[in-house]
C-alpha cells in the first residue's frame, strides 16, 4: 500500500509539466496558503473572500466568495491560471472563465492528510514548482507521521463535539465526513456525532445523550457570541458537564478547518487541549506558519 507521502509525490510525478503562470488567481483559503508555501505569493492576482492567511493576502483584489465568484471580477485581474478549490463555483461562472480561455486546475477535495498531500502535489505542478512541491509534500507528511505517533502515546482518547452556527436556534454539530470530524480525528478525539454526515442541528437532548467531554468551536463562532459566557448561555449547550466546567476549545476558523499546509499544526494543538499539553510534544517549526503582513 502507498504511504500518504508516496501518494502525494506520485501524483506530483504524474502531472505533465507546462508553462509556468504568472498571474495567478484563487479560490479557496486552503489552496492560498499553499501557494504562498511554495514561495509563490508574488505571482498572485487576486484571491477569493475565504483567502485570509498569510494576511497580506487581504490587500489583493477580491474575486468574491469561493462559490459565489464572479467572472468579471476575475477576467478583469487578466489571470492566466485559476487555482480552485474542488467545490469552487457556480458552475456557470467556472464554465464562463474557462471559455474566455482563462486555464482552470481544480484541486481534489481535501478532507484529511492524504488528500491534502494530492492537493498539495497539484498545486504545485500547477505552478511549474515540481521540486518545491516534492519538498513541501516531503514536510507535511512527515508532520502528519509525527502526529500520528504523538496523539497515539496518549494514553486516553478524549471524545468532544464540534459546533458551529450557533444563533438563534440550535447550533449545527459536526457528524462523519466533515472537516470538523477530520480535525477531531487527527487529534486522537472521539467525535461523539457519528450518526449523520454532515452538519445538522442538534438538541440539547441528543447532545446530552452523546455526553462530550469537550465542546470544540472556531473563534469566530465565540466572538459572535460576545465570548465563551455567550456561548455557555446557548440553552442546548448549557445542560452538558464540559461546558459547565470550561471545556470549551476555540480556534481559528482558517486554522482549523481551512486544510491547508498548517493543518498538521493546528490538530497538534487541537490534541494538546483536549488531551494535555504536557502530553502533546510541539511538531517541527514551519516558514509557513509565519504570518505575511
Amino acid at each position: 500500500m502507498l504511504t500518504r507521502r508516496a501518494l502525494g509525490l506520485a501524483a506530483l510525478a504524474a502531472l505533465p509539466a507546462r508553462a509556468a503562470a504568472r498571474r495567478i488567481a484563487v479560490a479557496g483559503g486552503g489552496i492560498a496558503e499553499i501557494v504562498c508555501a511554495l514561495g509563490a505569493a508574488g505571482r498572485l492576482v487576486g484571491v477569493d473572500s475565504t483567502a485570509l492567511f498569510p494576511t497580506a493576502l487581504r490587500a489583493l483584489p477580491q474575486i468574491g466568495y469561493l462559490r459565489n465568484l464572479g467572472a468579471e471580477g476575475v477576467l478583469s485581474l487578466a489571470p492566466d491560471l485559476l487555482l480552485a478549490a474542488h467545490d469552487a463555483g457556480p458552475p456557470e461562472v467556472i464554465g464562463q472563465l474557462a471559455r474566455a480561455g482563462v486555464r482552470i486546475v481544480r484541486t481534489p477535495r481535501v478532507h484529511d492528510a492524504a488528500s491534502l498531500l494530492e492537493a498539495t502535489a497539484v498545486i504545485a505542478a500547477a505552478l511549474d514548482l515540481s521540486a518545491d512541491g516534492v519538498r513541501l509534500v516531503s514536510a507535511l507528511a512527515d508532520d502528519f507521521a509525527t502526529l500520528r505517533t504523538i496523539v497515539s502515546a496518549s494514553p486516553a482518547r478524549p471524545s468532544a463535539v464540534f459546533v458551529l452556527a450557533i444563533g438563534g436556534g440550535a447550533p449545527q454539530a459536526a457528524g462523519r465526513d466533515t472537516a470538523a470530524d477530520a480535525m477531531l480525528s487527527l487529534a486522537g478525539v472521539r467525535n461523539v456525532i457519528r450518526e449523520y454526515r454532515g452538519y445538522r442541528p442538534v438538541s440539547a437532548e441528543a447532545l446530552l445523550a452523546a455526553e462530550p467531554g469537550a465542546v470544540v468551536t472556531t473563534s469566530h463562532t465565540v466572538e459572535a457570541l460576545g465570548g465563551p459566557a455567550g456561548l455557555a448561555a446557548v440553552p442546548a449547550l448549557a445542560v452538558l458537564r464540559a461546558v459547565r466546567t470550561g471545556a470549551i476549545v476555540s480556534l481559528d476558523s482558517l486554522y482549523l478547518l481551512g486544510f491547508g499546509p498548517r493543518t498538521a499544526h493546528a490538530a497538534r494543538d487541537l490534541a494538546a487541549a483536549l488531551h494535555g499539553e504536557s502530553r502533546i510534544a510541539r511538531l517541527p517549526h514551519r516558514p509557513w506558519l509565519e504570518d505575511i503582513a
